[in-house]
């Protein structure tokens, strides 16, 4: 009995004893969170004791404690106390993966980016910093900066001799780009589903609008990283540079699908598709391998042949075959383009697949627009109708820029140009047909609402 009542004793007493302690770090958590929102360094002496006492006790203490290690980065006064700090943030980035694995907060890559934000360290521990958290965790691997430093420090090594060369600058900036390509299409996708529910006629709630528009800030950060990207290889490969290239390693790589894919994606990006070199990997890959993309570029093939029926062919192939939306919206484009000089039904068929696929696919907007501006003699029963065709390709351009904020700018300027060379609000008055509807009984089978003065 008495050995019965000391195991009670113990266990009540163990509870208690924790009871406080999940009470004290409550209560720390709490009085951080306050310190962090104040702008407080005390923030820090909190997480100090949350460190030590209460380790595993809430993912909070490191999602607050990263601020709270900020604070005193921003108040150092020395060199050495900043990366004392700084230092102390990567612990703590390690700490959070142990006792929290598994938590998505990407800390691997935010440790390079404390590093370089606060110019501590080197560019090789940075890169190394970088390279680890691309490999072992790379579905987190999701910021931009990241991204584009990760890249930029692969040039600058390469440029200053350190080992790199050219295929592995290549290679780096293919792995870059399919990351982005990926968070680009999630960011496009959610997306694309708020612009189909607007387009539904329903209204965004202010929290679907609020999130529409960091979905669009998102999408411009990393197009202008995949820009500037573009800009530093545009300087390495040149075609004077890439056909003797990519021609001493075809032999070796032609059974190699990743390599040709990406030699034929280089070449066309960067305009070599005319080269005789572009239609041996194409074909190769296509051999190896009839997929989307193989197919795709036969398509290009064929337009540098100047065979429009086949590169149509591949090019269709390869719109049914893809699943990513975002290539099939972009093969369907090209065909809308390749149209719109000799058929504008066609042109304007295609250019609303790849919106039908992509809505927020502004650029088929654009080129409706350029259609509808082109075709002022060919609809309207006098000059006043003709002339309004612009009010309606203006609209076109208004919706481009709605759906697409990276074109906003171009959508802007040409819905205007188009403005100004619809009927002016003297000719409107003349007219008599302020606030009438004009029906362009044409190919265009669409209407416009004359502007009221």
């Amino acid at each position: 009995m008495k050995a019965k009542l000391t195991v009670l004793f113990i266990a009540v007493a163990s509870m208690f004893v924790q009871a406080q302690n999940t009470e004290a770090c409550t209560e720390a958590i709490s009085l951080m969170a306050s310190a962090v929102k104040a702008k407080d360094v005390s923030a820090y002496d909190y997480l100090t004791t949350l460190r030590k006492d209460c380790p595993s006790f809430h993912k909070s203490i490191y999602s607050q404690g990263e601020f709270a290690i900020e604070l005193k980065i921003e108040k150092a006064t020395t060199p050495e106390e900043k990366e004392k700090y700084v230092r102390d943030l990567l612990k703590l980035y390690d700490e959070h993966d142990q006792y929290f694995p598994g938590n998505g907060a990407g800390n691997k890559m935010k440790k390079a980016l404390a590093l370089f934000d606060n110019k501590i360290g080197t560019n090789e521990e940075i890169y190394n910093l970088l390279d680890t958290a691309f490999k072992t965790d790379y579905a987190n691997f999701r910021f931009a900066k990241a991204m584009y430093l990760y890249f930029e420090i692969t040039v600058n090594n390469h440029k200053a001799g350190k080992g790199v060369e050219l295929q592995q600058v290549f290679d780096k900036y293919d792995e870059i780009t399919t990351k982005l390509d990926e968070e680009e299409k999630e960011l496009s996708e959610e997306k694309d589903s708020l612009i189909t529910k607007e387009e539904a006629g329903e209204t965004l709630s202010d929290k679907e609008a609020k999130r529409k528009a960091r979905l669009e800030n998102n999408l411009e950060i990393f197009a202008s990283v995949r820009a500037n990207m573009d800009n530093i290889v545009l300087e390495l490969s040149t075609c004077e540079k890439l056909i003797p290239f990519y021609q001493k390693g075809f032999e070796a790589n032609k059974a190699n699908e990743e390599w040709l894919k990406r030699a034929a994606n280089r070449l066309e990006i960067k305009g070599c598709d005319s080269d005789p070199l572009f239609s041996k990997i194409s074909e190769a890959l296509y051999k190896l391998n009839p997929s989307a993309d193989a197919a795709y570029q036969l398509g290009v093939v064929e337009i540098q042949r100047k065979n429009t029926t086949k590169a149509l062919d591949y090019f269709n192939q390869a719109a049914n075959l893809y699943t990513d939306n975002t290539k099939k919206a972009n093969v369907y484009y090209r065909i809308a383009v390749m149209y719109s000089k000799s058929n504008k039904v066609q042109a304007r068929t295609y250019a609303r697949k790849a919106l039908s696929v992509k809505p927020s696919y502004g650029k088929s907007y654009l080129l409706i627009a350029q259609l509808y501006g082109n075709s002022i003699n060919e609809c309207g029963n006098d000059q006043f109708e003709k002339r309004s065709m612009y009010w309606l390709a203006a609209q076109y351009c208004d919706k481009a820029g709605s759906v697409d904020s990276s074109i906003k700018a171009t959508a802007s300027k040409t819905a205007a140009s188009y403005r100004a060379a619809a009927p002016s609000k003297t000719e409107i008055f003349q007219s008599g047909k302020a606030g009438q509807r004009i029906a362009f009984n044409c190919w265009v089978g669409e209407s416009i609402l004359v502007p009221n003065l």
